[in-house]
Order: structure tokens, then C-alpha cells, then sequence
């Protein structure tokens, strides 16, 4: 009897593990070696490539947001940061402007006007659901510090991409260049679970 129990009792702990390992793996399939992360985002007020206004937390405001941080006048990663973002753009085109953008936030805010910005993007071709921002070099420096990217030399700042809903602070962050497939498994967990909260 107690032999049968105890064989019964180690099949259903084995059971629960594998199951858990299980859904562990599927999360981690779906957003890659994304860590889930929780952000206090300021309201400060952002320049887009426009020269246009706009409060962080109202441009973010039931979004899907996906993040990047580059500058003009980057001949790194910058240009593989923004490849991988006008991938996105060209395979996600139909969700644009259905609760999905994209941002790119300049780490060089001093030397990154709306007029540099305009025309870097240009070049690259970007739809109207791609923010470029910057803003004063203070308050942009505030918000780096607040998406986790250290405030510093331009040519130093890590290659980090972030997706996520402000509204839920639900966030998932890759430090690297995800392949752009991870990227849009996480968006469309990300809508999905935006969908049921609403």
C-alpha cells in the first residue's frame, strides 16, 4: 500500500514538473531571451521627427510599443537596430495604426534635432507609426535611465530593444538583437493579452 502510494505521489510531482517545464518552454520560445521586466516611464514631453509634442505617456497610451535607442550618427549597431525595426514595420504593416507603433528614442539628444531625426528616417524609409524622438537632453536622459539604458557617450549605449503595453506595464526586454521572428511572436502575445484585458 504505502509502496503504491509513494509510486502514485512521485508520477503526479513528475507529472506537475514536466508540465511546468512545458509552459516555461513555450513562454520562453515565444519571447526568446526576452526577460519580463516593469518600467516607471516619466511624462515628460518628446519631439518626434516632426517637431512635434507629444507626452510619452499619451503617445504609449493603448499601444503596443516597440522600443529601440539609436542615434544619428551611429555607424554601429544603430543600423542593425533599425534593420531589425523596419522588418517589423514591413511584416506587422497591417497592425500599424490598429494599436501597434514602433519608437526609436535618441541617445545623442543634444545633437539629435527633429531635423536629423526627419531625415535619418528618411533615408530609411519609415511609415508614419514610427516615432523618432527626442527632447531636451535632460528629461531624454531621464527617460533612458527609465527604459534602463545607461546615460553616458552615445558610442557606449548597449543594444537593447524593448515591446511592451504602458498601460499594463507589461513589458519584455532584450538585451542584443533579437531575430525579428521573436520580436513579433512577443507582439502578438502582447496583443492578445491586451485584448483580454480589455
Amino acid at each position: 500500500m504505502f509502496t503504491k502510494l509513494s509510486v502514485i505521489l512521485i508520477v503526479l510531482v513528475a507529472t506537475t514538473v514536466w508540465a511546468q517545464s512545458s509552459e516555461n518552454s513555450i513562454n520562453q520560445t515565444k519571447a526568446g531571451n526576452a526577460h519580463q521586466t516593469s518600467l516607471v516611464l516619466p511624462n515628460i514631453i518628446v519631439l518626434d521627427s516632426q517637431n512635434h509634442e507629444h507626452r510619452l505617456l499619451d503617445l504609449l497610451q493603448d499601444q503596443i510599443a516597440i522600443v529601440n535607442f539609436v542615434f544619428t550618427s551611429c555607424t554601429t549597431i544603430c543600423p542593425v537596430l533599425s534593420a531589425t525595426m523596419q522588418a517589423i514595420e514591413k511584416q506587422l504593416q497591417d497592425q500599424f495604426g490598429k494599436g501597434v507603433i514602433l519608437v526609436s528614442i535618441s541617445v545623442d539628444p543634444a545633437r539629435d534635432t527633429p531635423d536629423k531625426l526627419r531625415t535619418y528616417a528618411k533615408k530609411l524609409g519609415t511609415g508614419q507609426h514610427w516615432y523618432w524622438l527626442t527632447g531636451r537632453p535632460s528629461e531624454v536622459n531621464q527617460l533612458l535611465k527609465a527604459f534602463g539604458i545607461p546615460v553616458g557617450r552615445p558610442e557606449d549605449h548597449p543594444p537593447i530593444i524593448l515591446a511592451g503595453n504602458a498601460n499594463a506595464d507589461n513589458w519584455l526586454r532584450w538585451v542584443g538583437i533579437p531575430s525579428t521572428e521573436t520580436i513579433i511572436e512577443a507582439i502578438n502575445e502582447l496583443t492578445r493579452d491586451n485584448l483580454l484585458r480589455k
